[in-house]
C-alpha cells in the first residue's frame, strides 16, 4: 500500500514533519513520536481525498497536498478530539459559522 505513493510525495510529508517537529514546542520524546505519526497518517490516508474533494489535479498536486496535510493533520486531529469530548465546543463553532456569536 505504501507504494502506491511516489519517492516525491514522501520527501514532501518528510519535510512537512521535519518543519513541524522543529517549529512546535519540544514536549518531550512521546510528543515528536505522536506528531510524527500524526502527520505521516494524515498525510497518507487523506492526500488523495482532499484533492478529490477540491477538484484538483492529482499528478500537479498530489506531493503539495501532501505536505500541506503533514503539517496540518495532527492540529485537525486534536481540535476534533477536543470537541468530542466537549460537545457544547461544537455548537459554539456552529454557531458562528451561521453568523451568531
Amino acid at each position: 500500500m505504501i507504494e502506491k505513493h511516489d519517492l516525491a510525495f514522501w520527501i514532501a510529508v518528510g519535510g512537512a514533519v521535519v518543519v513541524k517537529l522543529l517549529t512546535s514546542p519540544y514536549a518531550g520524546i512521546k510528543r515528536a513520536v505522536a506528531t510524527v505519526f500524526a502527520a505521516v497518517f494524515s498525510a497518507y490516508l487523506f492526500t488523495q481525498p482532499a484533492i478529490a474533494w477540491l477538484g484538483l489535479d492529482p499528478d500537479q498536486y498530489t506531493t503539495t497536498m501532501a505536505a500541506v496535510i503533514a503539517l496540518t493533520g495532527e492540529g485537525a486531529m486534536r481540535f476534533i478530539i477536543n470537541i468530542s469530548n466537549d460537545p457544547t465546543k461544537a455548537l459554539e463553532i456552529l454557531k458562528m459559522w451561521r453568523g451568531g456569536k
